[in-house]
């Protein structure tokens, strides 16, 4: 279903990446302990210079054995867990604290830690795992920010909003947020590596918010201008918004002009009662098109409205979100594939209303007997609005997604029927072939299966049977599938995509592992204790989707030291 993508080529600082220092000479002061008998071997080379004499002295049935190993004038391997250098193993294997064997080259690791500026993350490609790999991180990991307006700082309150991803580990997504003022405008910010949207938001609402994209964070300090807008560069406006001519909305709704690409170009506040509201935004940034866009008050049965705006004239005409219609209460009952209820179901509807807006209800959910309720706007066409019916996890019922009619002027009730819920089946086998039995395992969703249908909310849990087999019920969606097969074999993680029909696997056979040591330190030599250590592997999905795969992770002891049980090559 998936491949690995290997990172052949992978340099350590794309664009907006990162430089931390990542030394691969053994580091002797954490060298592993010998686990075996590795000197037997230089034993017997030392016996070369006399073996007639050794040969002589013992009986005949050892003589064939010393013999041959006078013969060889080379050091043997030796067994499993006994070597003491890379030098001990066979070539490409090296040497860990468990014995020879082979890690994968293309390892990324993520190393996350805490300071008073926040927790942060510093990701790099690990390179050839070898024992006793020196991590190496910055001293700070922080973004250096001054916020300026016109000649000077800007000493008021701000908000800072970081979205970003990280440039090396796709699908690692990570957010910063802070508030605070300083007389100068200089903050200090923890802010892990990749790549950002920067949103600095002032609490004066007549000052409108300024946003950074493809914002680069890098390993270290890097520093950050942002310039808001000077007061001669700034346009207010006052407007009105309604849930009908003359009709107020009932909870006053939040407002905020934003770009056609969803930018923040004001501050978003709350109408006053009678649907009052003030705008303050660039000069001139109405000629590149804008959307002012309307959201429900608190708690409010409403839609969210987008109005194109172009012309500053537009403010002086209310704004009409046209959801005065009466809300329509739809409630029913929801069945399993046997016919029995189901307790739990998360129930929501989605899709335009009466006024043009979109409408999100929910979620409800299912009672004892299967049933539920709840309240919507009236659709704004036939078919405009869909049901969506997620049963809770583990249950034999799989998710409903289909429309449902809710005109104007009576309740909705029906009864809805969930098909079964796909089978996601396969087997486990040992390395020797046999089968695993009696190992926990997990499926967590990381994807939707597509545009248009949600991820699930939640994952299940299950154990391999008497003949290594397995078989749990998902709902359609990309799963990251775990086995804990316990003991000396590391955690098995592969990424598993279940259609509506469900997926099977073939027979999967675990690696034996190799327990890699490394030890986390500042580029001052500081030791990092409670430091963890992620490391993972790129795959790629069957539609090109990018993805990586967690292969162990770990706490880093007093000494900074951290050790990681990974599958073998």
């Amino acid at each position: 279903m998936n491949r690995a993508t290997p990172l052949l080529g992978l340099t350590p600082k794309p664009p907006g990446s990162i430089r931390p220092s990542l030394a691969l000479a053994a580091d002797p002061s954490v060298a592993p302990p010998s686990r075996g008998d590795g000197h037997a071997a230089s034993s017997l080379l030392g016996l070369g210079s006399d073996c007639g004499a050794i040969i002589r002295s013992i009986q005949v049935v050892s003589t064939l054995l010393v013999l041959a190993g006078c013969n060889l004038f080379v050091e043997p391997s030796p067994p499993p867990g006994s070597c003491t250098s890379d030098q001990n193993c066979t070539y490409p294997q090296r040497c860990y604290i468990d014995g020879c064997g082979t890690l994968p080259a293309d390892l990324l690791a993520e190393v996350i830690t805490s300071a008073p500026t926040g927790v942060t993350s510093v990701d790099f490609p690990l390179g050839p795992p070898v024992a006793n790999m020196p991590l190496v991180l910055p001293d700070q990991q922080l973004l250096q920010l001054t916020v300026r307006r016109g000649a000077g700082p800007y000493p008021a309150s701000v908000q800072l909003l970081a979205n970003g991803a990280s440039t090396l580990l796709p699908g690692v997504n990570r957010t910063a947020q802070t508030a605070g003022a300083a007389a100068n405008g200089f903050f200090q910010v923890g802010l892990s590596t990749g790549q950002y949207t920067l949103v600095v938001s002032p609490l004066d609402p007549a000052v409108p918010p300024a946003t950074q994209t493809a914002v680069g964070m890098d390993a270290g300090v890097t520093s950050l201008t942002v310039d808001l807008l000077p007061a001669g560069q700034v346009q207010t406006v006052s407007g009105t918004v309604l849930a009908g001519p003359g009709q107020p909305e009932p909870v006053p709704p939040t407002v905020q002009l934003q770009a056609t690409d969803g930018r923040a170009l004001s501050a978003r506040i709350s109408a006053d009662a009678v649907g009052g509201f003030q705008l303050s935004f660039g000069a001139g940034t109405l000629a590149a098109g804008a959307v002012l866009r309307v959201s429900p008050g608190p708690g409010a049965l409403g839609a969210v409205a987008a109005f194109p705006v172009s012309d500053p004239a537009q403010f002086t005409s209310p704004f009409i979100v046209g959801d005065t219609a009466a809300p329509v209460v739809v409630s029913g009952q929801v069945l399993g594939p046997d016919g029995t209820p189901v307790v739990g179901a998360n129930v929501f509807i989605q899709g335009t209303v009466v006024g043009g807006g979109a409408g999100n209800v929910g979620p409800a959910f299912s009672g004892d007997a299967g049933t539920f309720t709840l309240s919507t706007l009236p659709q704004a066409t036939s078919g405009s609005l869909q049901l969506w019916i997620i049963p809770p996890p583990g249950s034999i019922a799989g998710l409903v997604r289909t429309a449902v009619e809710v005109p104007a002027g009576s309740p909705v009730a029906g009864s809805w029927t969930c098909p079964a819920r796909p089978l996601l089946t396969g087997g486990m086998l040992l390395p020797d072939a046999g089968p695993l039995v009696g190992a926990p395992l997990r499926a967590d969703p990381v994807l939707p299966l597509d545009a248009v249908t949600p991820l699930p909310p939640g994952g299940t849990s299950g154990q391999s049977g008497e003949a290594g087999t397995f078989a749990i019920r998902l709902d359609p969606g990309v799963y990251q599938l775990e086995v804990q097969p316990g003991g000396s074999l590391p955690v098995l993680r592969r990424l598993v995509q279940v259609t509506p029909s469900g997926a099977q696997l073939g027979p999967v056979s675990l690696p034996t592992g190799r327990t890699l040591t490394a030890r986390v330190l500042r580029d001052a030599g500081t030791l990092v204790p409670q430091a963890l250590l992620r490391v993972y592997r790129k795959e790629t999905l069957d539609d090109g989707t990018a993805r990586v795969l967690l292969l162990g992770e770990n706490v880093s002891d007093q000494n900074g030291v951290v050790r990681l049980l990974l599958p073998q090559q």
